[in-house]
């Protein structure tokens, strides 16, 4: 039963983190690419329908980026930690 409240507690950890680690990486690139526009486009800075319509083309293929699919190993990393540490506590 412990081994079960630790796999939910781990996954609903990594869940948040995950969730949390998205969202700062796509506001980063869309950060970017309003700059980009505005630095490409100074007579038409701000927000504008053009420029939305630029970032959200841009961010179409962002979920198929390595930085994007990287975030996965949020869910990964720690779980393996965990098995590896469990396995070498209990071989000793």
């Amino acid at each position: 039963m412990a081994v079960l409240r630790l796999a939910l507690t781990l996954f609903i950890i990594e869940a948040i983190f995950y969730v949390l680690i998205s969202v700062y990486l796509r506001s980063t690139k869309t950060e970017a690419l309003e700059e980009e526009w505005d630095r490409r486009h100074p007579e038409r800075a701000g927000d504008s329908p053009e420029r939305r319509l630029f970032v959200r083309r841009s961010m179409a293929g962002f979920r198929k980026t390595l930085k994007a699919r990287l975030v996965a190993l949020v869910f990964v990393v720690p779980t393996l930690a965990v098995l590896v540490i469990a396995w070498f506590v209990n071989v000793q």
